[in-house]
């Protein structure tokens, strides 16, 4: 049975214009799922740009670079673009978002069934906190994302990994 990569290169290079050589020249990499890879190297030496390319940020390559099947690359840049009219909190909130909402959506329904209004459906609550449950526990299964704790109170920093 042939091996499911995590993430493929063949034969990829990369020169910026004007350059007098390429920053990477003929990589191939082939890395298996849940490896640890590290990618250690001097200043100028291409690993900001080897992570780009991974991320599909840069494009102008040659050679073949590609994520293996159901895999999803996250890119945190060194110097990130934020929202300066937001905190951190919020800037942090806004890459987590959906799975925020959904925590949030989670918190209500909960504080709706401890104090319910007259006119509660309790079939609609606890179908739609079991679908919430169910994609959050999903979530947390399959991907790398910080830990909120069990009761869904808060919700920390997803990290952002690309492998």
């Amino acid at each position: 049975m042939a091996a499911q990569y995590s993430f493929v290169m063949k034969n990829m290079s990369k020169t910026f214009p004007g350059a007098s050589k390429p920053v990477l020249n003929n990589i191939n990499l082939q890395f298996y799922p849940d490896a640890k890879i590290g990618i250690v190297g001097p200043n100028g030496t291409g690993k900001s740009t080897l992570m780009k390319i991974m991320a599909g940020i840069d494009t102008e390559f040659t050679g073949e670079a590609w994520p293996g099947e159901n895999i999803t690359v996250g890119y945190l840049a060194q110097e990130p673009q934020l929202d300066e009219s937001k905190t951190v909190k919020e800037n942090v909130m806004d890459g987590v978002r959906p799975v925020a909402d959904m925590i949030d959506r989670f918190n209500e329904i909960s504080m709706l069934m401890g104090d319910p209004p007259a006119d509660a459906d309790f079939d609609a609550l606890m179908e739609e906190m079991g679908s919430l449950q169910e994609k959050l526990m999903r979530l947390m299964a399959g991907h790398s994302i910080a830990i909120w704790n069990w009761r869904w109170r808060r919700c920390a920093v997803r990290r952002v990994t690309a492998l």
